[in-house]
């Protein structure tokens, strides 16, 4: 598909391969992507690069020829051993890495089979990727190759029709912990698009309540006002967690921001009422100790994983129709590459022959010039024309030995129908 020295290839893991605990420790949030990038760049390692980091998968995407370089500086990147973090890599090459990003981008790779989320989460990956300079032509022909595949499947096959989403996956365990949802009031920590989808499903199933938290206000009550919800205050999330029954979080936190102590502190003041806690965010925003409480529920992204996949029998029909359209899709590629790199040499083999036409004919005008008979003359023009254009490939086939001299006389025969006179 491409040479040796240009080849695709992707690198990472994502929720089938790797734990939380270690996507969470490699998560590269969207403030830190540009530094990411310029860091590899740094390497020297690649010629081109896009990193996708969500809560399901953290990837490199490259146009280089040592991909071994890329695994070590992701390990080394956040300071981590690169013989334990090994066995949860993959690293797809040339044809395969091109297959993988087309799965990607289509929503066939992802935790809730056919998602279109991921679509938006790898356009933005291009996009900072693009304002370092990181992305060259050979990247950005896969991925808009990619972008084209993933719109052509979302229209023409119903691989995500059926899908249970991580939104409706939460609801789902809501109910089966309280009776009625009429009764529960629900606060969303973070504006992203997975808690704004959450919200909307939320939204339909007549909860009690729905309040909104974020750093940026603003955009807390932009989400507010559109789900008829409350906002407060980011920094009375902990102190006013009591009055929530369910709480779902998704924040690029680096860090926990709900801990042990203030989740005991509200159940304390519910008088040990279940509250459910929803952690969406890779890295985790509420410290995992807290599954230890009673009366606490804690689902982590993953674990809503497990609900999502119960639906995949739901759609495996549809997933089968849209690998065949990547199939499809990986072979136009592939032409498309194959043409791009015989083009430069058509190229030079029209611009040979047109020089060796005007050097014949600069001798036969001359010839011609000097009274010689313009029979004769053109004689020698076409005799000189066809020697130049047979010389070299003659010599070469006598130079060559074995099985080269072989797959020469072959092309040979290819290329002027041989076999056909």
């Amino acid at each position: 598909m491409t040479s040796q020295k240009d080849r695709y290839y992707s690198l990472g893991f994502n929720h089938e391969t790797c734990p939380l605990d270690l996507r969470e420790a490699f998560a590269i949030g969207e403030d830190e992507l540009a530094h990411a990038l310029k860091s590899l760049n740094g390497t020297g390692a690649v010629r081109e690069a896009v990193i996708l980091s969500t809560c399901n998968r953290t990837e490199v995407y490259s146009v280089t020829d040592d991909s071994d370089s890329i695994s070590h500086w992701l390990t080394q990147f956040r300071g981590a051993n690169e013989q334990q973090v090994e066995p949860f890599l993959y690293n797809h090459m040339g044809e395969q890495a091109v297959r993988h990003t087309f799965r990607v981008a289509s929503g066939l790779d992802s935790m809730v089979l056919g998602e279109t989320q991921i679509l938006g989460q790898l356009k933005n990956a291009v996009r900072i990727a693009d304002s370092v300079g990181s992305v060259g032509p050979k990247l950005r022909k896969l991925f808009d190759a990619s972008f084209s595949v993933a719109k052509h499947v979302r229209t023409t096959t119903d691989v995500g029709a059926h899908s249970i989403s991580l939104a409706a996956a939460s609801a789902k365990v809501s109910e089966r912990i309280f009776d009625s949802l009429s009764e529960s009031k629900v606060l969303f920590i973070g504006t992203g698009d997975m808690n704004r989808l959450c919200g909307e499903y939320f939204a339909t199933l007549n909860v009690s309540g729905m309040s909104f938290a974020n750093r940026t206000l603003s955009r807390a009550k932009a989400l507010a006002e559109k789900l008829n919800g409350d906002v407060i205050s980011y920094n009375d999330v902990v102190e006013r967690l009591y009055e929530f029954d369910v709480v779902v979080s998704c924040t690029g936190s680096p860090i926990p921001i709900i801990g042990k102590g203030a989740v005991e502190r509200a159940i304390e003041r519910r008088r040990h009422r279940p509250i459910l806690l929803i952690d969406l965010a890779v890295p985790r925003d509420i410290e995992f100790e807290v599954s230890d409480l009673s009366d606490v529920f804690l689902y982590t992204i993953d674990d809503l994983g497990e609900i999502v996949k119960d639906g995949i029998s739901n759609r495996e029909s549809a997933a089968l129709d849209a690998e065949k359209i990547i199939e499809h899709r990986l072979s136009q590629f592939k032409l498309q590459l194959d043409r791009e790199k015989i083009t430069p040499v058509i190229k030079k083999f029209r611009q040979r022959g047109e020089l060796i036409m005007q050097l014949e004919l600069e001798k036969a005008l001359s010839s011609i010039s000097k009274g010689e008979a313009p029979e004769k003359v053109v004689k020698i023009l076409s005799r000189g024309i066809s020697n130049k254009f047979m010389d070299e490939p003659s010599r070469a086939l006598n130079r060559e030995t074995g099985k080269d001299k072989l797959s020469l006389s072959e092309a040979l025969e290819k290329l002027y129908s041989l076999d056909k006179n």
